[in-house]
């Protein structure tokens, strides 16, 4: 295997509040900003473009649907009856450990633009930890180098990996992509001002 840095896309999630609203789970709803794709397939759109096919895609098993279309873009498929963040970014690490590092994204993020995954994607380089910031908001995705591979597996339930970026702060890379802190939980949130 060629180790290098790959993109974990987080999609394990319930969907809840979103489904509660509208009966979609909102990664496959049809998206009201007047672009076609549903989210998960417009992210594993963007991860592509940026890591080729070192994109990990973390799924619920029952996901028939999304999984068969993370399949589609030629990416790698971590299943997980995930309990939350923590959990599903230790399980994406867990499938991939040879990568030298990897881009924490998450899969309701509509408006993230591509250059700002790019920047965080070559800065990880530099650097254990990298994150975006616009306007002062720290946002997403967020790379972790090898070196805090087994911080990362030990991540549990939805904590997350915030305890690690206090341990080790990221490098800030500004950006002007406000798409990069808004993400999609209820279907009012498709109104934002862009």
């Amino acid at each position: 295997m060629i180790a290098s840095t790959g993109i974990l896309l987080m999609a394990a999630g319930l969907s809840r509040r979103y489904r509660l609203q509208s009966g979609q789970h909102k990664l496959q709803a049809n998206p009201a900003d007047g672009n076609p794709l549903p989210l998960l397939e417009r992210n594993l759109q963007l991860a592509t473009a940026v890591a080729g096919r070192q994109v990990n895609v973390v799924l619920r098993p029952e996901e028939q649907e999304m999984i068969a279309l993370a399949r589609r873009y030629d990416c790698a498929v971590t299943l997980l009856a995930s309990p939350g963040l923590g959990s599903s970014i230790a399980a994406g690490v867990a499938n991939r450990p040879w990568w030298t590092g990897w881009l924490v994204m998450l899969a309701d993020m509509p408006w993230l633009q591509q250059h700002t995954v790019m920047r965080v994607f070559q800065a990880l380089q530099f650097a254990d930890t990298v994150r975006p910031v616009w306007r002062q908001q720290p946002g997403h995705p967020v790379g972790f180098s090898r070196v805090l591979r087994q911080s990362l597996l030990a991540l549990k339930g939805d904590e997350g990996a915030n305890g690690i970026l206090d341990r080790c702060p990221p490098l800030q890379i500004e950006v002007n992509d406000p798409g990069c802190v808004w993400d999609i939980d209820v279907p009012a949130d498709w109104q934002r001002e862009q």
